[in-house]
C-alpha cells in the first residue's frame, strides 16, 4: 500500500510539473503578434519498404511551416504536409514534428502523423511515427532527410527519404 501511495504521489507531482510547463505553450500561435510561418517547400525522393513486399521508389513534394495552432516555450513544432506517389498509390500526409536546433543550421525533430492512402483498389488511413533532420546553409536552400514507420490497414512499412528544399 505504501508503494502504491508513493507511486500515485510521484505521478501526481509529474503531472503537476507537465501542467506548469504547458502554461508557457502558445495556443493559436498563428494569431499572435510575432508569429512567423517560415514557409518552406521541398522535393522528396526515397524508398518505401513494405513489411510483406519489395521496396519501391517514392517521389513527392512537401510544404512545411511553423505550426499555427500550438508552439512550445522553447524549440518549435513544424507542420509538414506532403503528397507523394509510390507505384500507383498516392499518399497525402500531415506530420507535425517537434524540432530542436542541435548545432548552427542543423535541426532534428520527430513526431507522429496521419496519412491518407489512395489506390485504385481502395482508400485507407495510415498512422506513422517519424524522425527528420534538416541542414540550413546560408541562404534559402536546405537539405533534409527523414525516416518514418507507417501502418496502413494493418500492414507496416518503412520510408526513408531525402529532401531538397527552399525557405521563403
Amino acid at each position: 500500500m505504501k508503494k502504491m501511495l508513493v507511486s500515485i504521489l510521484g505521478s501526481a507531482m509529474s503531472l503537476g510539473s507537465v501542467a506548469a510547463q504547458a502554461e508557457n505553450w502558445t495556443l493559436l500561435a498563428g494569431t499572435k503578434a510575432g508569429y512567423e510561418p517560415e514557409l518552406a517547400v521541398s522535393l522528396m525522393v526515397g524508398n518505401v519498404s513494405p513489411e510483406n513486399g519489395s521496396s519501391e521508389t517514392m517521389t513527392g513534394i512537401e510544404l512545411s511551416l511553423n505550426c499555427p495552432l500550438i508552439q512550445p516555450p522553447t524549440n518549435r513544432i513544424r507542420q509538414q504536409v506532403s503528397y507523394s506517389t509510390i507505384d500507383g498509390a498516392d499518399f497525402l500526409e500531415i506530420n507535425p514534428h517537434y524540432v530542436v536546433e542541435v548545432a548552427p543550421g542543423l535541426e532534428v525533430g520527430g513526431g507522429v502523423g496521419l496519412g491518407y492512402v489512395m489506390t485504385d483498389a481502395s482508400d485507407d488511413v495510415g498512422f506513422q511515427i517519424g524522425a527528420s533532420a534538416h541542414y540550413f546553409a546560408q541562404g534559402p536552400i536546405f537539405l533534409g532527410a527523414e525516416a518514418r514507420l507507417q501502418t496502413v490497414d494493418g500492414d507496416n512499412n518503412t520510408r526513408v527519404a531525402v529532401k531538397l528544399g527552399y525557405r521563403f
